[in-house]
């Protein structure tokens, strides 16, 4: 179960969407009584996430996107408020930037703290998870508790998807100028 969440959240990180928070809620579901299994799901999760966004980085190092794609990508995070590596802790709470590695990679992002900060935010989404699911096997019967963490990730995942939206549209409000490179 841990490799095929594993497998889940690394295609998920190379910019296949899988939702793999429903997955967690699922696989944590199997040894919901043990804290060892919650615990493992975060490692696994967080070393995934990050195994995820590197693969796509080195791709997309690797293979070097069109020039103007490139141009596209660096004007976008121009237009943010906030340009840099701190983009990726934003992106665990509000999903601004699509395909994390790839502007890892673009917009010459130091990948220490790339690095450290894909990790630390999964490690806290993934907790969330962890702990929304136990609360609800444990306080819950059967079924029903899967269907009420499911419900809970789902609130979370619509609450960051809103604050995106919002996000994007007070900028496009604030007509901030994009910056050429």
């Amino acid at each position: 179960m841990l490799l095929a969440l594993a497998s889940i959240i690394l295609i998920d990180g190379t910019g296949f969407p899988t939702l793999p928070e429903i997955w967690t809620v699922f696989i944590f579901g199997a040894h919901s009584n043990s804290f060892a299994w919650g615990a493992l799901i975060v490692i696994v999760s967080s070393f995934s996430s990050l195994c995820g966004n590197f693969l796509l980085y080195s791709l997309v190092k690797f293979a070097k996107l069109p020039h103007w794609i490139e141009k596209r990508m660096k004007q976008y995070t121009d237009f943010l408020i906030v340009k840099d590596e701190r983009l990726l802790l934003l992106n665990r709470l509000a999903p601004v930037v699509p395909y994390t590695g790839a502007f890892m990679a673009v917009c010459g992002w130091d990948i220490r703290k790339c690095a450290v900060y894909i990790f630390v935010g999964a490690v806290v989404k993934s907790s969330v998870v962890v702990v929304l699911s136990w609360l609800s096997y444990d306080n819950l019967r059967g079924d029903l508790a899967t269907w009420v963490a499911i419900a809970a990730v789902l609130i979370v995942i619509s609450v960051s998807m809103v604050a995106s939206l919002i996000y994007k549209r007070r900028l496009r409000l604030k007509g901030e100028p994009i910056r050429s490179p």
